[in-house]
């Protein structure tokens, strides 16, 4: 997608082009850290700049829909931010109007915008009725202090000022401090450490003791192998009741029990409000989502709901056509530099709209860009080897199968 620059930023882009070009070589050592202090402080305000910018992206939705995705992973991806810089831009996008303060402060480059996210960290776990009083003192600290000091510094100030770290201030901390890592280590096992809320932690250590019974006799695992092994299971458990890990290709991930003539629910279905099983209500365009991928039964309803007849499932995409369309879309979603796992397998042409159930017809799509499809305004066609996506503003993103190497997940069967 071409650029579209306000004048101010294509000032500075040609300012910025010139200085690098022409950079002399300096060996005064106070002209050295004097352009180093000045060149930070630009960046600092240049980082804020970029963080009211992406505010007001995010306000009208343009990460959505001019690229198809959301803010963070708009970042994320296409500017190849890394996670953690793409989330603290959001995160400071959204917090910082609560806190004027602090967003005048980074604005005029005193503080960065690591100092604002401490800042923010810090009085998120601070009763509201503290933060205004505790916010100047964090600022001022910011001021000659690195980031990762403000943590420590502010237990000291609310001790410093006399107030009595009550149990509403712990938990508040306990919760902003709650967190699971990760770390790959250099022979491909994984270290899991973390701090889980007591409420969490009771949740947790139920299902895990439950999962960790030992299997017999036999079993002759120690309790921590058993522990380790019972994680899978429950890792198992969730991805299959929420078709959220790797896709299934034994046929379709859901049944729908049609009770309306298929014609209303896949065309003229309109506003309504359609009913599940739970009791939970779906818009129309939820129903049709859910039932692009779906197990269609149809069924015969007399004049107090009771089933008077079931038909046969139909319209499903078939096992063969399911393996088939994921290795020909390399196992990834069919949107441009989508990285998420797929899990919908998608009817191109809407079946509404005469579209076949075949492989031609198939397109593997990850849970946020099947609901793109759906209910996100974008339309989604073939191409030779590929697909094109068109937003709701006419922009086009195609993806070229020829030009990429394959990511292909462990198949569920």
């Amino acid at each position: 997608m071409s650029l579209v620059l306000s004048a101010p930023v294509a000032d500075l882009v040609v300012a910025v082009d010139k200085m690098c070009a022409e950079d002399p070589v300096i060996t005064e050592p106070l002209m050295l850290l004097g352009d180093i202090e000045a060149v930070q402080e630009v960046i600092t305000k240049l980082q804020a700049l970029v963080v009211r910018r992406v505010r007001a992206a995010d306000a009208i939705d343009a990460p959505s829909e001019l690229m198809g995705r959301s803010t963070r992973a708009w970042l994320h991806e296409d500017l190849t931010l890394a996670g953690p810089a793409a989330s603290r831009i959001v995160r400071l996008s959204r917090e910082l109007s609560d806190h004027p303060a602090t967003a005048e402060a980074f604005n005029a480059g005193v503080i960065t915008d690591a100092h604002a996210t401490a800042i923010l960290t810090s009085l998120r776990a601070l009763p509201p009725d503290l933060r205004d009083t505790v916010e100047p003192h964090l600022i001022d600290r910011a001021r000659l202090n690195p980031p990762e000091e403000i943590a420590g510094f502010t237990d000291e100030l609310v001790q410093g000022l006399g107030i009595d770290k009550a149990s509403d201030i712990t938990r508040e901390k306990r919760l902003t401090e709650r967190g699971v890592d990760l770390r790959r280590t250099l022979d491909g096992a994984t270290v899991i450490s973390g701090t889980l809320t007591p409420e969490v932690a009771a949740r947790f250590d139920a299902a895990l003791t439950a999962a960790a019974q030992p299997a017999g006799p036999g079993d002759d695992r120690t309790p921590r192998q058993r522990r380790h092994d019972a994680l899978g299971t429950l890792a198992d458990t969730y991805l299959t009741a929420a078709s959220g890990g790797a896709p299934s290709f034994t046929g379709a991930p859901r049944t729908v029990i049609v009770t309306m003539d298929l014609a209303v629910l896949e065309g003229q279905l309109r506003d309504a409000l359609v009913m599940l099983p739970s009791g939970a209500t779906i818009s129309a365009d939820t129903a049709r989502r859910l039932a692009c991928d779906a197990e269609l039964i149809p069924a015969v309803l007399g004049g107090r709901s009771e089933v008077l007849d079931i038909g046969q499932a139909d319209h499903e995409f078939t096992a063969a056509i399911r393996r088939a369309a994921y290795l020909r879309d390399g196992g990834r979603c069919a949107f441009p530099r989508c990285r998420n796992r797929v899990s919908e397998l998608h009817h191109i042409r809407f079946r509404r709209h005469g579209g076949a159930t075949s492989l031609e017809n198939a397109a593997w799509l990850c849970n946020h860009h099947h609901w793109l499809a759906h209910d996100g305004g974008w339309t989604l066609g073939r191409i030779p080897r590929g697909y094109r996506w068109t937003s709701p503003a006419g922009r086009c993103r195609e993806r070229h199968l020829d030009d990429e190497e394959p990511i292909r997940y462990p198949l569920r069967v």
